[in-house]
């Protein structure tokens, strides 16, 4: 029972599936459009916000960050030269203080 190169069960089932692709191309169609306007959209709102972020990074952060380094830096020096007399003041009485220690006296022999 050959009955040719195709079978009567895969021509129906080839027909059947261009008859229902032919039928559902309009669907796929507008699914497929409504598909690729949303990733219209959401490409172009992500690289509205990736030039937000590097705006606010260059304009805001990077000044901000270097603002904030003269500032401690500007502080750091101010406490240096503040504390410096203090610390040469402190060092010199430390000084005197330990070098005119009482000598231990000698007794001499009778």
């Amino acid at each position: 029972m050959a009955a040719g190169f195709f079978s009567i069960f895969a021509a129906f089932a080839t027909l059947l599936m261009l008859a229902l692709g032919v039928a559902l191309l309009p669907a796929l169609l507008v699914v497929g459009a409504i598909v690729l306007a949303f990733s219209l959209f959401a490409g172009i709102v992500g690289l509205v916000f990736r030039l937000l972020g590097w705006m606010l990074l260059l304009l805001i952060a990077v000044p901000l960050t270097i603002a904030g380094f003269g500032l401690a830096l500007a502080l750091g020096i101010a406490v240096l030269h503040a504390a410096l007399p203090l610390l040469l003041v402190v060092g010199i009485v430390w000084l005197i203080a330990h070098h005119h220690r009482a000598q231990p006296t000698v007794q001499r022999a009778p």
